[in-house]
C-alpha cells in the first residue's frame, strides 16, 4: 500500500506529477527488493487511486499481472461538470487532469477488473462503464457492479471481496 503525498502521514502536496512519481517509485522498489521482486503485481486502485493505477500500469504493464479499478473516472475536467457544476465553463483551468481514459488504452495484455458502485455520489458509474467499454486488453475484463454501493462503501456490499478473490483466483494465480 502507498500513502501518497499529501495523503495520511505523508509530508508534500499532492499533483498529478507527484502522484505518479511516488508509484513509480514504489514500483521501483519493489523491482530492486530481492524478495518483493518476485511477487506477482496487481494494481489496486479506487477513485484518484484508480487513476494512479492506470497511469502507472499503462507504463509498466509488463511488471503487472492485474489491475483493478473502483469507482474511478474518465478524467478530472470530465468529472468536474458532474461534481461542481456551477464550474462546468472553466474546466480549461485545471491542470491535474488525470486522463483515465487516454492511459486504459495503452494496457493490451493484462487482466482488469471492474469495479462500481451504482450509487456513486462523486464519480458517475457512467465513468466506469465507457473505461471497461475503451479498455482494449486481450486480457479478460471482468465488470462487477454493485446496486447499493456508493464512493466509498462499495467494500461493504455484499459480494465485493468474493469478486475480487474469484479475479485474482481466476486471472492471476491460476494462470502459468
Amino acid at each position: 500500500m502507498l500513502s501518497y503525498r499529501g495523503y495520511g502521514l505523508s509530508e508534500g502536496r499532492p499533483t498529478e506529477k507527484g502522484l505518479q512519481m511516488d508509484a513509480q517509485a514504489v514500483l521501483d522498489y519493489i523491482q530492486r527488493h530481492p524478495i518483493l521482486r518476485h511477487t506477482r503485481l496487481i494494481a489496486y486502485g479506487q477513485s484518484l487511486g484508480g487513476a494512479v493505477a492506470i497511469s502507472l500500469v499503462s507504463r509498466n504493464e509488463d511488471k503487472f499481472h492485474a489491475l483493478i479499478i473502483e469507482n474511478t473516472f474518465l478524467s478530472v475536467p470530465i468529472l468536474i461538470p458532474y461534481i461542481l457544476p456551477a464550474l462546468r465553463h472553466l474546466v480549461y483551468l485545471c491542470h491535474q487532469t488525470w486522463r483515465s481514459y487516454k492511459w486504459i488504452r495503452f494496457i493490451r495484455h493484462i487482466p482488469i477488473l471492474f469495479l462500481s458502485s451504482l450509487k456513486d455520489e462523486l464519480v458517475p458509474p457512467a465513468h466506469m462503464a465507457k473505461l471497461y467499454k475503451i479498455a482494449q486488453t486481450t486480457g479478460v475484463k471482468v465488470w462487477r457492479d454493485f446496486e447499493n454501493g456508493t464512493h466509498n462503501d462499495t467494500c461493504m456490499q455484499e459480494g465485493y471481496f468474493e469478486s475480487i478473490a474469484e479475479f485474482v483466483r481466476s486471472n492471476v494465480w491460476e494462470v502459468n
